[in-house]
């Protein structure tokens, strides 16, 4: 061989071991910059967090005191002498004389409970009457009556990217010394004398690998399973092995003891809750003990010390002798470490193991999940991990959401012959949504967009447009009190609109609308028109005040798709999202004030910087008095209407809405509220399969179960009506010279303005 060849040889072997160390030390730097990163801003496996809105007491609800106790003990709120000062975080109960000396002239009241709020850290004085019911509330430094009282706001989701998890963060002085020591003894008790890797624990694992001649042990320290967990995969090979080792090593180098403990307390896997991961002791506390990690005795932290291992074999409550061995080993562990005495060994192993977990909102809202982080996205905020999203969903609300629509659909597919048919027939699944609102704030409180989000992940609720059939008449209604009859004189609930039959022709096609029973009829008021769903008179009404009209009037209410001049627009022959018509309904229950619809009130980063607020006042789009007509005869579709079944299924506080239900049955609606909530159902088939379903037989149904049970929460009030409208009661007589046909003629109540001419 000659020389230059030797030489060659010899530079690139140097440059082969030169590029070797370049790759190495930018390999190292870049771990070690990623891991500065990540220490700089704590996002060791950060879930992004999702609130619901504070937790809202009513005045009118039923509410016992016990209840109230249960509720602030179970937050664990600190309970005070009634008397002593309240802190963030404390309540105090007292009896009748306690509270007669915080507001005076509340004779009424039997008991009150005092609490100072964490969210917004207000005061808030409830107080109660001897019938279990919340009699007044006040709120505030200085007590202002108010008709609500709000606790605070509670995590109901948290993902590490799509994965739902449990994950409470605690610092290291909150967790026991116990739980520190049951840890470390059975998982790495050499812990604060090494730097990353244990000798003796590597050593142990090779010669068990070499035995049985694979990779079956790791010899991991506490360390490499946070540096596992975070970093790496897991896969067992030697390479993985190696890589962990190293960056163990530059852990150790770059973080302290304490700050690797704490880390891996908090992330370590622990369990599975149905969807959910169980990460770290503080959520593994909760739902295996009910309580808080700082209350743990010896024994539970010997438990979590077990769990850790292998989370499914050593659960306590599902294989209970399982566990127990493996407690006695921790507490063996800790014995020969000198960490308990022989009286607490002898003593934890005594204690019991629990016998439930904590169960959790069912599924984590996957619906309302899925909306939020849609409307992150239209914000603009890509980045989830560790971010803090406040919402504006009330957890009861969900619930009954879910409730609501699962059993609906429930009873449909078991007892409607014809639904049986479809799905057996053509392997379809019936739908339904659900979405309910705070119309005082416009906070989205509850979203269902479908029966099942594992199986069908589609969000109806946010994403589908339908057919809105008959709940869009409202609208050609308010648009008729908004303007002036042929006479130039106002619409009145008592107006007479035609009922004979009709032909309209545009666009080089003829429109003849039918009533849904077939039928026609003298001239009928505007009131029994709209409350028995007639399509004639509505169809007249709209061509009269102009369809350009009605639809001015519907982008009032907030409705954004597109709308076109069309005659069958005033039958709802258009698509719209149920979001839209949720925000119209809204707007009609507040009198004309406008307000933007809340999911996201509010977002943080893990810094605790504020990414987006929710701003939203509010703006009139109309007269009060116009829309106080409106819902007077909106009332009566409830009462004697098309939605009067909702009364026989129990809904007994007031309440107004209308029916929808497509001339094919493909859609079926029902959108409603009181006056402290709105709420839109929808039912029908994604392939818009006909079901024979109308909005009173399907969605209505599934809409009063729903607000039957929510409206327990509040005094069963009317609306509030402007100083320039009154009330009057028509008798049958009077109705039937009016125009109501004899069958149908009952007592009833309407709204009038002032300036109406005499009834």
């Amino acid at each position: 061989m000659s020389r230059t060849m030797k030489l060659t040889g010899r530079k690139q072997f140097g440059l082969g071991i030169l590029t070797l160390f370049i790759i190495l030390f930018l390999g190292f730097s870049y771990t070690d910059y990623k891991i500065q990163r990540l220490i700089e801003d704590k996002r060791f496996l950060a879930p992004t967090r999702y609130y619901s809105s504070p937790v809202k007491f009513y005045v009118g609800q039923v509410r016992s005191l016990s209840s109230l106790k249960d509720y602030f003990s179970r937050e664990e709120y600190r309970s005070r002498p009634f008397g002593s000062p309240i802190q963030v975080g404390d309540y105090s109960v007292g009896n009748r004389a306690d509270c007669g000396q915080i507001v005076k002239g509340e004779n009424e009241v039997f008991s009150c409970l005092l609490f100072r709020a964490r969210y917004s850290k207000k005061l808030n004085l409830i107080n109660l009457n001897e019938l279990d019911q919340i009699h007044s509330i006040f709120v505030g430094e200085d007590l202002v009556p108010s008709l609500y009282a709000e606790a605070d706001a509670q995590i109901f989701a948290q993902y590490l990217g799509s994965q739902p998890t449990q994950q409470i963060k605690v610092e290291l002085g909150d967790i026991p010394r116990y739980c520190l020591d049951a840890v470390l003894a059975i998982e790495d008790p050499d812990f604060l004398e090494h730097s990353g890797i244990s000798v003796r624990g590597l050593t142990r694992a090779l010669i068990a690998n070499l035995k049985n001649i694979r990779y079956s042990q790791g010899g991991s320290t506490i360390t490499q399973q946070l540096v596992k967990n975070y970093f790496l995969t897991p896969e067992k090979t030697i390479k993985r092995k190696v890589i962990e080792i190293v960056i163990s090593l530059i852990f150790e180098f770059r973080v302290s003891k304490d700050d690797i403990l704490q880390t891996y307390l908090n992330i370590i896997y622990l369990g599975q809750s149905g969807v959910f991961e169980v990460r770290g002791y503080g959520s593994a506390s909760e739902y295996y003990f009910q309580k808080s990690v700082d209350r743990l005795n010896l024994g539970e932290c010997a438990m979590l010390a077990a769990i850790v291992n292998n989370p499914g074999r050593f659960n306590p409550v599902r294989n209970p002798e399982n566990a127990k061995q493996r407690r006695t080993r921790v507490l063996d562990k800790m014995m020969e470490h000198d960490r308990i005495t022989r009286e607490e060994y002898d003593q934890a192993l005594q204690s019991p193991l629990p016998h439930s977990l904590k169960s959790n909102l069912a599924d984590s809202a996957p619906y309302y999940v899925d909306a939020v982080n849609k409307e992150l996205k239209k914000l603009g905020i890509e980045e989830r991990s560790g971010l803090d999203v406040y919402t504006a969903l009330e957890p009861e609300a969900q619930q009954l959401a879910e409730k609501a629509v699962t059993q609906g659909i429930k009873y449909f597919e078991n007892n409607l012959a014809f639904i049986k048919k479809i799905k057996e027939s053509k392997k379809i699944d019936l739908q339904a949504t659900l979405i309910a609102s705070n119309p005082l704030t416009g906070e989205v409180v509850a979203i269902v967009g479908g029966r099942d989000f594992r199986t069908s992940p589609y969000n109806r609720a946010i994403e589908s447009q339908r057919q809105v059939g008959s709940v869009f008449k409202p609208i050609v209604y308010l648009t008729a009190l908004r303007s002036r009859a042929p006479t130039g004189q106002l619409y009145t609930p008592l107006t007479l609109i035609d009922n004979s039959p009709l032909k309209l022709e545009y666009d080089r096609q003829v429109w003849e609308p039918k009533n849904y029973d077939g039928q026609f009829s003298a001239p009928l008021p505007l009131f029994f028109a709209l409350k028995e769903s007639k399509n004639v008179p509505t169809a007249r009404l709209a061509v009269a005040v102009g369809l350009d009209n009605v639809i001015a009037t519907a982008r009032d209410l907030g409705v954004t798709s597109e709308l076109k001049e069309y005659p069958s627009l005033s039958l709802g022959a258009f698509e719209l999202k149920p979001m839209e018509v949720l925000m119209a309904y809204n707007t009609i229950s507040q009198m004309g004030l406008r307000q933007d619809l809340q999911i996201v009130k509010r977002v943080q980063n893990n810094r605790g910087d504020t990414l987006y607020v929710h701003d939203n006042w509010g703006e009139p789009v109309g007269n009060v008095e116009d829309f106080n007509v409106l819902v007077g005869m909106m009332k009566e579709t409830l009462i004697s209407g098309t939605g009067a079944f909702s009364r026989a299924m129990g809904l007994k506080h007031v309440a107004a809405g209308k029916t929808g239900t497509t001339s094919d049955t493909r859609d079926a609606w029902f959108a409603g509220f009181t006056p402290f909530h709105t709420a839109v159902t929808w039912v029908g088939y994604d392939d818009g399969t006909p079901h024979r379903l109308t909005g009173a037989s399907g969605a209505l149904p599934i809409w009063t179960n729903y607000m039957r049970e929510i409206a327990k929460r509040y005094a069963n009030r009317d609306f509030d009506f402007s100083k320039q409208v009154y009330e009057e009661t028509l008798d049958r007589d009077s109705l039937i010279e009016r125009g109501v046909p004899e069958e149908k003629a009952r007592d009833t109540q309407l709204i009038f303005r002032r300036k109406d001419e005499s009834q």
